[in-house]
């Protein structure tokens, strides 16, 4: 038994817009910057789930007890998270809507504002996740997993607190990406277990 596929390991959250270069395992070390336009979304107040859940039609008969075929007829995959930095570009993933900055002037504060609400289009992103993996070599390798479309909205409330800080819970859903072939369409599991020789 390997001990090192035991992961034990924080995560950061990534995201960038749909058809974005997922981050090349053999250039992207862990902990290192993803390029191109993913953006990390910082500290998270809870852990980062990953959910999935399908479901299955059963064909079953008069004859037998149990089922004799099936077909998966939905499947999903979520991700869960509460987001710790409070910014307008954060809130704007889970309220949709426009943020627009304003600098600081003689009569005039520095300003982000995010105005949301009554639009009934979904915004999609491309969505990541990072972990960290060590092989029995102390090697610290990326373990990586990606959802190539997916919208994401508050799952749950703000509360504002004084014994407590203020986070974004945030429930990630993906969307299939039928430009993928089937079987391929949902998310990619990348788990690096060796270095460059």
């Amino acid at each position: 038994m390997a001990v090192a596929d035991i992961l034990l390991s924080p995560a950061k959250i990534y995201y960038a817009a749909t058809g974005e270069a997922l981050p090349n395992p053999n250039s992207v070390a862990y902990g290192a910057a993803w390029g191109g336009n993913w953006r990390d979304l910082g500290y998270t107040l809870t852990p980062i789930t990953v959910g999935y859940s399908q479901e299955i039609y059963k064909l079953e008969v008069q004859q037998v007890t149990l089922p004799l075929k099936g077909l998966i007829t939905t499947e999903e995959v979520t991700i869960e998270t509460t987001l710790a930095e409070v910014t307008a570009a954060n809130m704007l993933l889970a309220f949709g809507g426009a943020v627009s900055t304003t600098a600081a002037g003689t009569a005039q504060v520095a300003l982000e504002e995010l105005k949301s609400g009554g639009a009934s289009g979904i915004n999609y992103y491309a969505w990541g996740l990072e972990g960290l993996y060590v092989d029995a070599s102390n090697n610290q390798l990326p373990v990586r997993v990606l959802i190539y479309r997916g919208s994401a909205v508050l799952n749950g409330t703000l509360n504002f607190s004084k014994s407590e800080p203020v986070g974004i819970p945030l429930q990630i859903t993906a969307w299939a990406d039928t430009t993928k072939a089937a079987g391929q369409q949902l998310w990619t599991f990348q788990k690096t277990t060796a270095p460059h020789t």
